[in-house]
């Protein structure tokens, strides 16, 4: 049996990147954000977000 396909490459899309040079907006942070980062924080000064839970809520 003879398989024919494309060879897999990730020429056609590109990984998002941000301006270089960027610094956490919390004041007094000086923690320079990854170009991969496209937030405006830090992890650490990051707003908190709490996944969507589905499903029953068990009872302790």
């Amino acid at each position: 049996m003879r398989v024919h396909g494309e060879r897999f490459t990730s020429l056609e899309r590109r990984t998002p990147r941000s301006a270089g040079g960027r610094v956490c907006g919390e004041t007094g942070c000086e923690t320079r954000l990854s170009v991969y980062n496209d937030q405006d924080f830090c992890s650490l000064h990051a707003p908190m977000v709490v996944p969507r839970m589905r499903g029953k809520v068990l009872d302790d």
